[in-house]
């Protein structure tokens, strides 16, 4: 077997600085900060928003523009109307519907709150 002594090795000098100065500076500029940063956040909100507005503007086009969109734009309407809105809350049971559920969920909200506050209570003690 052969004895080999390591020999030391000497750290090598950098001509960079090691402080963090570098970290976001290359965002400083304009043109990367708009690419990297705000190109993908704003299609991201849009991503997002898109099911919102296609909700909105179905809720206010007329039955033929829902029934054609061969004839019509699909993300747009000139003529809005409130029928459906009318429809729904005013000649339907659905106001009844809403407060049931809304019944129901704060009935278990405030009994699954009551449940933790005595099992909290049980562990404390």
């Amino acid at each position: 077997m052969t004895d080999v002594s390591a020999t030391p090795i000497a750290p090598v000098a950098s001509s960079r600085k090691s402080d963090d100065s570098e970290g976001m500076s290359y965002l400083e500029s304009l043109p990367r900060r708009l690419v990297t940063l705000y190109l993908p956040l704003g299609l991201f909100c849009i991503v997002l928003l898109f099911p919102f507005y296609w909700m909105a503007l179905t809720a206010v086009k007329p039955n033929e523009q829902l029934i054609d969109m061969e004839r019509v734009s699909p993300f747009w309407t000139w003529t809005p109307t409130f029928q459906h809105i009318d429809k729904l809350l005013f000649q339907s049971s659905y106001p009844r519907w809403l407060w049931n559920t809304m019944y129901v969920a704060t009935g278990a909200t405030f009994l699954s709150i009551f449940a933790s506050v005595l099992a909290a209570y049980a562990i404390v003690r």
